[in-house]
């Protein structure tokens, strides 16, 4: 790790430009991978106030990814549900604390300044990762062998690949020509941040209301967040007021100066980039996507982004893959993130009703679910959520998937371990941080054994065998011991299969042992020759 910008390397396999959680992420990501990294960030440190404010199931299994889940996740704070309270001061509507399927829990409230403090800490693991704060990109320009970085003061690096993590504002996307598309919403909101606060319940509580709906969200350590609509009119230098504040927040709790931890007015927009790439170019986070905070999946997107991007880069940079192989991150990423902006401009839709007769026509239409308990459960607890699979990309054989339940294109579920019988608790951890073979019955996982290192040297995947019970494992097999839970259950759809499972974490493909040879020769073609690359 560097800090001074005249000790900037002269070339690197990916730069990367913006060190907030996006890109600190994808630096830890591919120095995992043992890529030759360098971040750089105008900014002279590690933000200082929280922004960010929800890590999920999915951000909290990408810092396990990095190893820093440990470090991190008991700092947090797991969601215990949200509530949803109508203009009269009822509650219409409460969601409780979804089941753990993916080795987390759905959603944690979290301090943004100690995670982007844990990812820079990461980054000392790594000799081959450069980090430099106050260090501002002044131009760029790519050709067909790699992207060259014009650094502002003097300086020059060249890289294979840039990644563009520097934010809603991006230069980088500027600079490509890239248009954003989508809607900036009107209303200014009102965010203040606090401490000491008196609500400890770790529960979001939403204030549907029509004159100035609002948001109260926990923090960890008695923290809280506000987040109230500004009317037309209202001018934000009046707003922004401490005293203005403490009116805002009188009907909820008494506030002090000390109390108040950071007061802003943000405009809410949901937006997407026409691409995600451009030749050697990506881009990630809020640099290719702006959602509104109302699904808490501003940030999270982006760490699914760098989970994405910085696995394919890793294979590219390594000669285990061909360039094409790059094309699936707009492929795979661009829509799911554009469900996500979605996701949350319905959830906004839902807060911020504009008139009295849409607060009514909600709360007619929940009634009417009341007859229906399933259907109402699937709208009030978001069950509309898309889930994290994907529709297109470096699969095999993804559309011709034979049975419900198939997890081709799909998260792998995590299982708890039975820690009795195995070192490690949660299933990721006994397939390690790259490609895997994941296997549910002992005579498949001996075919593995005998089979798959001739067929597949390049990748070396890790071999596990998953079961409900303890086995004794052929040699060279991990076998790991599954709690019963639904991530179990899931996972046993493919109990006679081998499933083949991407470094982050999506099931590429699920296949017979007897199809094995002509599977593994899809999808080594797949990688090396991906779209033309």
């Amino acid at each position: 790790m560097v800090l001074k910008q005249n000790d900037l390397p002269g070339r690197v396999s990916v730069a990367i430009v913006g060190a907030g959680p996006v890109g600190l992420m994808a630096a830890n990501l591919l120095g995992t991978y043992g890529i030759r990294t360098l971040i750089i960030d105008r900014n002279p440190g590690t933000m200082v106030i929280p922004r960010a404010i929800t890590i999920d199931d999915e951000g909290a299994r990408t810092l396990q990814a990095v190893g820093l889940d440990q470090e991190f996740m008991p700092r947090t704070m797991p969601a215990g549900g949200a509530c949803y309270i109508d203009h009269d001061g009822q509650i219409f509507a409460e969601v409780g604390a979804p089941t753990p399927e993916y080795g987390f829990p759905r959603r944690n409230y979290f301090f943004q300044p100690e995670l982007e403090q844990t990812l820079v800490a990461g980054l000392a693991r790594f000799d081959h990762v450069t980090l430099a704060f106050d260090t501002k990109l002044s131009a760029f320009t790519a050709d067909d062998s790699g992207v060259t970085l014009q650094i502002e003061g003097g300086g020059q690096v060249r890289a294979d690949y840039l990644v563009g993590a520097d934010g809603a504002r991006s230069p980088i996307r500027e600079a490509l020509g890239i248009a954003m598309q989508g809607d900036t919403y009107p209303q200014d909101w009102l965010i203040v941040d606090t401490e000491n606060d008196p609500d400890r319940e770790a529960v979001s509580r939403f204030f549907c209301r029509t004159d100035r709906p609002f948001v109260s969200i926990p923090a960890p350590r008695g923290g809280r967040r506000y987040e109230f609509q500004l009317h037309t009119g209202e001018r934000a230098e009046d707003m922004v007021e401490p005293a203005r504040v403490r009116e805002f927040l009188a009907p909820l709790r008494e506030v002090t100066d000390e109390d108040l931890t950071r007061i802003t007015i943000y405009t809410f927009q949901a937006r997407i980039a026409a691409q995600f790439s451009k030749g050697q170019v990506f881009l990630a986070g809020d640099a290719a996507h702006l959602t509104p905070p109302f699904a808490g999946q501003g940030m999270n997107a982006g760490l699914r982004d760098a989970h994405n991007l910085s696995w394919k880069l890793a294979q590219v940079v390594a000669g285990n893959a061909g360039r094409g192989l790059l094309a699936s991150y707009d492929q795979e990423r661009r829509a799911p993130a554009w469900a996500m902006v979605q996701l949350a401009v319905a959830m906004g839709e839902i807060i911020m009703p504009q008139a009295r007769e849409d607060l009514e026509f909600r709360q007619g239409i929940l009634r009417q679910f009341e007859r229906f308990p399933q259907t109402r459960d699937f709208i009030v607890n978001m069950k509309f959520k898309p889930r994290p699979r994907y529709a297109d990309g470096a699969f095999v054989d993804l559309y011709d998937q034979t049975f419900e339940g198939s997890l081709v294109g799909a998260m792998l579920p995590q299982p708890d371990l039975d820690v009795a019988v195995s070192d490690v608790s949660r299933l990721d951890d006994a397939l390690g941080g790259g490609f895997a073979l994941l296997c549910q019955d002992s005579n498949v996982a001996r075919f593995v054994a005998d089979h798959i290192a001739d067929l597949w040297p390049e990748l070396t995947p890790a071999q596990v065998l998953l079961s409900p019970h303890a086995v004794i494992a052929p040699e060279g097999i991990i076998c790991a011991v599954g709690r019963a839970d639904v991530a179990l259950k899931a996972c046993r759809a493919h109990r006679d299969q081998i499933l083949l499972i991407r470094p982050d974490r999506y099931v590429a493909a699920a296949f017979w042992p007897e199809n094995t040879t002509a599977t593994v020769a899809a999808f080594r073609a797949h990688l090396k020759a991906c779209q033309g690359g």
